[in-house]
C-alpha cells in the first residue's frame, strides 16, 4: 500500500475536505493525532480483510463531532467570561445606590427614613409593621389596616410611637397579618444603600454589602432604586 504524505491527501482520497488554515492550533494538533491513528490503521490492517470505507467515514464523523463539541465548550467558556465581567461591572455600579431585597434589618440614617415593601399572597384586614431597636425594644408600630393581595409599600419616618426622632443605627423590621385567630409573619423587603461589593473566588458569588445590615448576593436584588 502506498504511503499517504499528509492529512489533506487522506481527506481527498475519502472525498472529504481537509482542515482550513483558520482553525486553532489545538484543533490542528488534535486532527494530526487522529490522522496519524488512521494512517497507522491503513498500514497495519489485514490486506485480506481491509476495513470498509464506511468504517473510516464513521470514524471521521465521530472526530468531527468531538471537534464540534470542543468548539461549543470554548464558546460557552467565552460567553461565561463575558457574563462574569458584566455582572462585576453591574455590581460595582450599585455602590452608593439603594436596592430592594428581602431583609429584616434596616439602617436608619440621620434625617432620613426607611422604605420597605410587603408582598401579600392574600388580602387582609389588619397588616401591621413593627420596628424594634438593637435591644429588642419596640419603638414604632405602623398600622397598615386593610390591604389587598400584592405589593404593599411602607415608610418609617424614623420616629417612635411618641413622635420622637430615633438615633441613627440598625433596626429590625417585621410585618404581620392578623386574621382574628392568629398572627402570621410576612416577608419584608427593605431598601438599603450599597456600601461596597465583595467578589468571590473566580469572580463568582458577588455580594452587596450594607452598612450595619449585612450583605446579600447580587441575584437577590429585587429592585434598584
Amino acid at each position: 500500500m502506498s504511503t499517504i504524505d499528509n492529512n489533506l491527501t487522506l481527506y481527498e482520497s475519502l472525498g472529504l475536505t481537509g482542515t482550513s488554515e483558520s482553525e486553532t492550533k489545538t484543533e490542528v494538533s488534535n486532527q494530526d493525532q487522529f490522522m496519524q491513528l488512521l494512517i497507522a490503521q491503513l498500514k497495519n490492517q489485514d490486506p485480506l480483510e481491509p476495513q470498509e470505507n464506511g468504517d473510516f467515514l464513521s470514524q471521521l464523523a465521530q472526530f468531527e463531532t468531538a471537534a464540534g463539541i470542543e468548539e461549543l465548550q470554548d464558546s460557552f467558556e467565552s460567553f461565561a467570561s463575558v457574563m462574569q465581567s458584566s455582572s462585576i461591572l453591574q455590581a460595582s455600579n450599585l455602590v452608593g445606590r439603594s436596592v430592594l431585597a428581602a431583609s429584616e434589618y434596616a439602617q436608619l440614617e440621620s434625617d432620613s427614613n426607611v422604605q420597605g415593601q410587603v408582598n401579600l399572597s392574600a388580602s387582609t384586614t389588619n397588616l401591621t409593621i413593627e420596628i424594634t431597636d438593637s435591644s429588642g425594644q419596640l419603638v414604632k408600630t405602623i398600622s397598615m389596616g386593610t390591604q389587598a393581595a400584592g405589593e404593599i409599600n411602607f415608610t418609617w419616618d424614623g420616629t417612635d410611637n411618641s413622635g420622637n426622632e430615633m438615633p441613627a443605627g440598625g433596626y429590625q423590621v417585621q410585618a404581620t397579618v392578623d386574621d382574628g385567630n392568629k398572627q402570621t409573619a410576612q416577608e419584608v423587603l427593605l431598601s438599603s444603600k450599597v456600601e461596597s461589593v465583595t467578589i468571590g473566588q473566580d469572580g463568582q458569588d458577588l455580594k452587596l454589602n450594607f452598612e450595619g445590615s449585612g450583605s446579600i448576593y447580587l441575584s437577590e436584588v429585587q429592585e434598584i432604586k
